[in-house]
């Protein structure tokens, strides 16, 4: 592609010195990654200046770099260089001209909040599988499609990598692609340049404070992510957060995209009522307005509910899922109402969130024919572990044990909290370390230990993730539940200077088999 045509489709240029006539081969981001006839963008990053690596992509034959107009250093001499007001800006529209329109010619469906994202993607993957469509799955746990299996580095991958998976996708006829947005990728426009069908709102609760200055800003972040919705698209929002009145307003005002709610506690376009809670899954009533039936498969054939309070005849089926806890009803409902909109009938939606038989570390059950039971959940926040914890205790356990720590680097201020809600919900309480990356695990366990009631006495500390989930395995008895969270999916843990291997749900089962607590038949 000539270079011309990605700088006609650029904003904010201050100036371009040199040719651009030029031949464009690739695109990077990463000046180890430039070949011959590039266009490397030079980001600033949180640690790194990519003006600092212009010199080596020029000599890895780079044929154009843009950058930022403020990085006015000397460099090597190149073919073009493009100065730009806002260089990450500049990246994604280079990539919409290099790549295409992608997002033009797929369904996308974005998913943000705190908690949730990761599992609606499992249920959306589920969904679609059920009537024989292929979906790409770009989220926390990894990048999925056709055969292809991606280890995630970040939830939201960059602008450049994006694009290159999206376009992968494209190629191999993939129609569907489910995406978990995170805040930090609205807020450093990852996915500036994309467009989508419909956008899910989960919930807003702290996290990310040490990237955000406050929640206000945190959920603005969020906002942006209903901005990006294609004109008569749709904001799927969950009405029970507190946060929805705000986001309702904006889309309203907006104009664009049509709003469906979703919630328990209050009267939305599609709610959960008759809730059963157990071991082996959850049970409830899916009530959905009438007015949704413009969106998807017919709801005559359904059964009527009655009549709602905006005299709307609504029609309900029963659902089925071996997910547990109250808080998975509402991924649930928020995938369901992403399948209405996409035209899915209600029978198929039914079968396809009963197919959905668990995912990685999310309220994961782990063990091997032990007589009491072991989760492990990536819950890291104070909400969600929250969440977990009183989904455990509705499957009414002898004793609740739990063990869990905070990652280094992040927001200090739920560490405390997370303290007070682990020792109020559990029965015993094991605070270790998760990723303590750049601080001392001990300064971690002791934020977390201030917020605990001093009459508390529930809990013990125990610095090593292995020795911390061993005790806890001991503290065990028949029916009762332990709960290692943090780190679900994770096989690893991060120290200052290194990264070890370490998943949790394998230290369960090798502390289980060495204390000799599993069935003869589960050992082989």
């Amino acid at each position: 592609m000539k270079l011309k045509k990605i700088i006609d489709n650029l904003t904010g240029i201050v100036k371009v010195v040199g040719k651009t006539n030029l031949e464009i081969s690739g695109i990077a981001c990463d000046s180890k990654a430039v070949k011959p006839g590039y266009l490397f963008a030079a980001l600033k990053g949180s640690k790194v200046n990519g003006a600092d690596f212009i010199d080596e992509a020029i000599e890895r034959g780079a044929s154009a770099i843009l950058l930022d107009a403020c990085d006015k250093g000397i460099f090597k001499k190149g073919d073009t260089f493009i100065y730009t007001k806002d260089a990450r800006l500049a990246l994604a529209l280079a990539c919409q001209a290099y790549f295409g329109d992608i997002s033009g010619k797929m369904r996308l469906i974005g998913i943000t909040g705190t908690n949730g994202k990761t599992t609606i993607t499992y249920l959306m993957e589920s969904l679609f599988k059920f009537i024989n469509q292929e979906a790409g799955i770009i989220g926390t746990v990894n990048y999925r499609f056709g055969r292809r299996l991606i280890p995630a580095v970040n939830t939201t991958p960059g602008t450049l990598e994006l694009y290159s998976l999206l376009s992968s996708m494209q190629k191999e006829k993939i129609e569907n692609c489910v995406m978990e947005v995170s805040s930090h990728s609205l807020e450093l426009g990852r996915v500036e340049t994309l467009k989508f069908d419909a956008a899910i709102f989960t919930n807003l609760t702290r996290e990310h404070l040490d990237f955000h200055k406050n929640m206000e800003d945190y959920l603005n972040a969020k906002l942006k992510l209903f901005e990006k919705i294609k004109k008569g698209g749709f904001a799927i929002i969950n009405t029970d957060d507190p946060s929805a009145a705000k986001i309702i307003e904006k889309i309203k005002s907006d104009g664009k995209a049509k709003v469906i709610t979703y919630g328990i506690n209050r009267r939305a376009d599609i709610r959960a009522e008759d809730i059963k809670l157990s071991c082996n899954g959850l049970k409830f009533r899916l009530s959905v307005s009438s007015r949704l039936s413009a969106y998807g498969g017919s709801l005559e054939q359904y059964s009527s509910s009655g009549v709602s309070e905006a005299n709307e005849v609504e029609k309900y089926i029963d659902i089925n899922s071996s997910l547990i806890g109250r808080h998975n009803i509402y991924n649930i409902l928020a995938s369901i109402a992403a399948a209405i909109t996409l035209g899915m009938d209600l029978k198929n939606v039914e079968k396809g969130i009963e197919a959905m038989k668990g995912l990685p570390g999310r309220l994961e059950s782990v063990g091997c024919g032990q007589n009491f039971s072991v989760y492990v959940d990536y819950a890291h926040t104070e909400d969600g572990l929250e969440n977990v914890l009183k989904s455990l205790r509705e499957l009414k356990p002898g004793k609740l044990i739990s063990v869990f720590g905070c990652g280094g680097n992040r927001d200090r201020f739920k560490r405390p909290r997370m303290g007070k809600i682990s020792t109020e919900l559990s029965d015993m309480v094991f605070i270790t370390s998760d990723n303590p990356r750049n601080e001392e695990p001990m300064d971690i366990i002791n934020e977390i230990a201030r917020g605990i009631d001093l009459k508390k006495d529930n809990y013990a500390i125990e610095p090593d993730r292995f020795n911390a989930i061993k005790k806890a395995l001991a503290e065990a008895r028949e029916g009762d539940i332990v709960l290692v969270a943090g780190k679900g999916h994770e096989t690893y843990q991060i120290f200052k200077d290194t990264m070890v291997p370490f998943d949790d749900k394998e230290v369960v089962k090798r502390i289980l088999r060495e204390a000799g607590l599993c069935l003869q038949s589960e050992m082989s």
